[in-house]
């Protein structure tokens, strides 16, 4: 079964908003796509993506959120399982962060590895490497605008459409704006006509302390301010747990304490 799928393209500076992105689709157990590509209500949303909208370079700010002034996340290579720290089950991309003139300002390496729940359920382990290619980098951003989250399908921005339905721990703080804190998991209901997916997502232990934020159209992640240097990677670990059916919060929090062991 296909788990997620890798969508880039080399980049085409006469077509920056199709080609400007790194980004993957994500699909139910059963086989349905779940995410949404191109196109819609905010295009620079798409599938399952990484990025910052406030990124300080030196005395510059850069945004890779919505890629604007000539700003992109190139596709370079699939690495071999020889050529990085993860094992031979993990896909792994090297990505660079491009200022206008196509030059490198983070390099980044994206792992993913599926693994099995049950027939109903499987796990999409994430495994983000950031870099900064030269100088310092400072990775700033609003919980709206930056960090790695996931975009359920455009079917649920149209007008009149059921709402995407968030599950959340007992711990979790409400904010304005909905932005939420306290969370070590939060999981969406996205109301499929054909039956209802829960995509789970769970912070690794290690990561930086997370900002979350959801939306009702299907939009949700969570963000970190982090600095990254050229010799010393930053790294980001999240599980997402895709599920066919409607898991309640017991169920999430039972998944999320056994992967964050």
């Amino acid at each position: 079964r296909t788990a997620a799928k890798l969508q880039s393209a080399a980049y085409d500076g006469a077509q920056h908003d199709a080609t400007c992105k790194v980004w993957h689709d994500v699909f139910s157990p059963s086989g349905t796509l779940l995410t949404k590509g191109l196109g819609g209500q905010h295009p620079h949303h798409r599938g399952l993506f990484v990025g910052w909208n406030k990124i300080r370079v030196g005395e510059v700010t850069r945004d890779v959120w919505h890629c604007t002034a000539g700003v992109s996340q190139r596709w370079q290579q699939q690495l071999s399982p020889a050529s990085h720290d993860l094992g031979a089950e993990w896909q792994v991309q090297a990505i660079d962060w491009c200022d206008a003139a196509g030059q490198p300002f983070v390099h980044e390496r994206r792992g993913l590895r599926v693994e099995a729940v049950d027939d109903t359920a499987f796990v999409l382990h994430m495994d983000v490497l950031l870099r900064a290619a030269h100088e310092r980098v400072l990775l700033r951003g609003d919980p709206q605008h930056a960090g790695i989250q996931f975009r359920a399908l455009q079917q649920f921005a149209e007008p009149g459409a059921t709402p995407v339905r968030y599950v959340r721990p007992a711990s979790a703080k409400a904010q304005d704006n909905d932005v939420w804190t306290g969370c070590e998991w939060i999981a969406a209901v996205l109301p499929l006509a054909t039956g209802a997916v829960t995509v789970l997502r769970v912070e690794h232990a290690d990561n930086p302390t997370a900002t979350w934020s959801t939306r009702a159209y299907g939009r949700f992640g969570a963000t970190y301010d982090l600095d990254l240097d050229a010799d010393r990677a930053k790294r980001l670990r999240v599980d997402w747990v895709i599920a066919d059916g409607e898991r309640d919060a017991t169920w999430c929090e039972q998944l999320a304490k056994a992967l964050r062991l």
